[in-house]
């Protein structure tokens, strides 16, 4: 198994329908695509997404790159860094909630509202993954409760 930033976690859910460590990881991975597109959309629009200025995208594929790598890093041992990935849905949430009017009604794009969408669903994804399968609770993962290893 390789090692380093981009080694694939292993499996620690209990419900094995769903595999929360994989499913955070590979929405890293698809972050880390989007901050190179993003960045390289500073110099013309790529995804179909329209930004303001150059330093504006720039800025967007920096604090992409950042949640990439805690994502990547967080897949590793969800048991400690649940509370990470929890406060990562919550701000799925306000990119959803900000994108996709945007996207609809105002001058991003459609496919900003798209990729909104998809924040929708991975936010969820991260919520039902930590609570359902790893059984933590809301409020101790938005305290950053009871979600560390015993030692």
């Amino acid at each position: 198994m390789p090692r380093g930033l981009f080694a694939y976690p292993r499996s620690m859910d209990t419900d094995m329908s769903f595999d929360v460590s994989r499913f955070v990881y590979w929405t890293g991975v698809y972050n880390m695509g989007l901050t190179i597109a993003v960045a390289l959309s500073a110099a013309g629009p790529i995804l179909g997404v329209r930004f303001c200025s150059p330093a504006w995208a720039l800025l967007i594929a920096g604090f992409l790159a950042f949640t990439a790598v805690v994502l990547i890093i967080s897949s590793r041992n969800l048991t400690l860094f649940a509370p990470l990935v929890f406060w990562e849905a919550i701000l799925r949430f306000v990119a959803f909630a900000v994108i996709v009017p945007f996207g609809l009604f105002g001058d991003i794009g459609i496919m900003g509202a798209v990729l909104g969408l998809g924040d929708l669903v991975i936010g969820l994804g991260y919520l039902y993954g930590l609570t359902k399968c790893l059984g933590f609770s809301y409020a101790d993962l938005f305290w950053a409760r009871n979600t560390y290893p015993p030692t």
